[in-house]
């Protein structure tokens, strides 16, 4: 394996994914703030709980998006062809790009942990490793972008290699700019 052979934008993506399956684990995602008391008498609890224990189904296309950026830079240093029907970077790109998406609308809309509070007096809270994790899938979405750049892939090209050869009986596509006018020559 040679890390030199990594592009700027697969060692991005490479670090940042490392970064949020460490995030995932190490750091509390959401919790739940209880505050109450009686007259001048007050208490406060808290519970909270990491990426693993906050999310049902989220979690998992993290997980994929770790393996993915962390695959991308692998499989560059060790110089190996997988044969993927798209890029990788482009693959890379699209899982980051889901995954800070899934996030953001996680901090808008915090998960419940599988109760109704509504009117209990029970506040969603969002800890730094949500906050940690978006910065973190923002690094892989970017490093998948930028190593999409550096190889001269884009979205529409790998969409292109999906739809394979065009049909030999088809008409040929018309012309993207119409020919020049006839020269008079005198």
């Amino acid at each position: 394996m040679d890390l030199t052979r990594l592009t700027q934008g697969e060692k991005i993506a490479g670090v940042s994914g490392i970064a949020l399956i460490l995030i995932m684990f190490i750091f509390k995602w959401f919790g739940l703030k209880f505050s109450g008391g009686a007259g001048a008498v007050g208490f406060s609890v808290e519970g909270s709980r990491n990426a693993w224990g906050s999310y049902g189904f989220i979690d998992i296309v993290l997980f994929i998006t770790v393996v993915a950026a962390v695959g991308l830079a692998a499989i560059k240093a060790s110089d190996a062809d997988v044969g993927l029907p798209v890029a990788a970077s482009a693959i890379v790109a699209g899982l980051g790009i889901l995954s800070v998406v899934l996030i953001i609308i996680s901090i808008i809309s915090p998960p419940d942990f599988g109760t109704d509070l509504s009117g209990t007096g029970i506040d969603h809270t969002r800890k730094i490793g949500v906050w940690l994790g978006l910065i973190a899938a923002i690094g892989v979405a970017y490093g998948g972008w930028r190593a999409m750049q550096e190889e001269g892939t884009s979205f529409a090209g790998e969409a292109d290699r999906f739809r394979g050869p065009p049909d030999p009986g088809a008409p040929p596509p018309p012309p993207s700019v119409p020919p020049p006018p006839p020269s008079e020559a005198p």
